[in-house]
């Protein structure tokens, strides 16, 4: 299969992807705080099997959260991968529901051999989006019925590079070099009357964020008989320190008059991300089967925004994850090819209001299609289609529960001939 034109076109949207936090993917409240809501940032395989990535590792699919999994990639082949998704939330109070739609790209990424011993990827994809909006109404008998608005926008987007070399058999490290920038802004708004004798005022905090990070990964890789195996791997970012241009801005809006009070522009303000690391493994046999288990943990107790500390506790994921193929070789049954997935995911999140940690809990369901190379008659390009649903949150103690559904569509594209030589008779 020729992807080159496939990989063109997509090249040509780049421009377009480099802010993929602008798309809006998020209309959640709980986006307020920190630098927004965290994305899965686990690809099709992985997303399937709940997220499972930290032991997992394939020749023909991507693997963005460990960079060592990238030793596994063939010597001359390249992978070109990206998603889409559509996802419904229903938000619920204890006298309130509403039901929201967001759709997107996910992330866009391609992975190749520099030499025989050392793999590398990139690509671009969204690390955390913001988008809320809330309005609480107040009766004053002086200035009458009065609104505060709260809203928010944008977020962090992530371009990498990642690297990986195997420097003995069965051991893998890998490095990923991060690029974190978007606009970030908050807006809090109070409106009055207009026949009150009183200003509405509107106060709008916004940082631009624009520095590097780096995490590593390791995997060791233990071949058992008869084609079973055992990966263990593991994965650590350390607490980043990036740099963000701030502005708060302070307007008095009357009646056919509106007034800057106060503008204060902060060129070298910082966000502080936590320290996260990560261990997990996958057993399996080779062409039928893989199971694995992640723990993973960042500390949010340590992190800023803007110098200001949110309700943030350290986080804790558990992820389970299982992949079958029936009949990987069969010549006759498509189905018995195709990739079943299955994984759950239960975290203790990183929002902690009002004496609560909110939890978060997901099941994925996915499968693997393969696409027929007629040229060389294999299979390594597929369609992997993940339904994902999930609930986060409470309704007690005046919070909100998230219910949602998530559909997601990732074309996997492998060349297996990209480096090698052609022979022409």
């Amino acid at each position: 299969m020729n992807i080159l034109p496939l990989v063109l076109v997509a090249l040509l949207l780049f421009p377009g992807l480099k802010n993929l936090s602008a798309q809006n993917l998020s209309t959640s409240p709980y986006s307020r705080f920190g630098i927004g809501d965290m994305v899965n940032r686990s690809t099709g395989r992985s997303q399937a099997m709940g997220g499972l990535s930290t032991g997992l590792r394939s020749g023909t699919n991507l693997n963005l959260l460990n960079p060592a999994s990238l030793s596994a990639l063939d010597t001359v082949g390249f992978v070109f991968e990206m998603a889409g998704f559509e996802k419904v939330t229903h938000f619920a109070t204890t006298d309130l529901q509403k039901t929201v739609n967001n759709m997107g790209i996910s992330y866009l990424a391609m992975g190749f051999p520099v030499t025989k011993w050392w793999k590398a990827s990139l690509g671009v994809l969204p690390l955390s989006n913001v988008g809320y909006s809330m309005t609480s109404t107040e009766s004053n008998p002086v200035m009458g019925k009065i609104n505060y608005n709260f809203s928010g926008t944008g977020g962090v987007s992530q371009f990498f590079i990642s690297s990986s070399v195997s420097p003995i058999p069965y051991v893998s490290l890998g490095a990923t070099f991060s690029y974190l920038f978007g606009p970030i802004s908050h807006i809090r708004s109070i409106v009055i009357p207009a026949d009150s004798l009183y200003f509405s005022t509107k106060a709008i905090q916004t940082a631009i964020i624009s520095d590097v990070n780096l995490s590593f990964g390791a995997q060791v890789t233990l071949p058992l008989k008869n084609d079973h195996f055992i990966t263990l791997g593991g994965t650590y970012q350390g607490t980043a320190n990036l740099k963000a241009e701030s502005q708060t801005t302070l307007i008095a809006i009357g009646t056919g008059l509106t007034d800057t009070l106060l503008y204060t522009e902060i060129p070298k303000n910082s966000v502080i991300l936590p320290r996260t690391w990560a261990s997990g493994f996958t057993f399996g046999k080779k062409n039928k089967f893989t199971a694995g288990f992640d723990y993973r943990t960042q500390n949010w107790s340590e992190s800023e925004f803007l110098g200001a500390r949110d309700s943030m506790a350290n986080s804790h994921d558990y992820i389970v994850g299982l992949e079958f193929i029936p009949n990987a070789m069969s010549l006759t049954h498509y189905l018995s090819r195709v990739r079943y997935r299955a994984g759950f995911r239960y975290s203790q999140s990183y929002l902690q209001l009002r004496g609560s940690q909110l939890t978060d809990m997901a099941l994925s369901l996915g499968a693997g299609f393969p696409i027929l190379d007629r040229a060389r008659m294999g299979a390594m390009s597929s369609l992997n289609v993940i339904l994902e649903v999930g609930r986060r949150g409470t309704v007690e103690n005046n919070l909100i529960r998230e219910t949602f559904g998530m559909i997601t569509f990732q074309l996997s594209m492998h060349d297996g001939t990209w480096f090698g030589k052609r022979k022409y008779d």
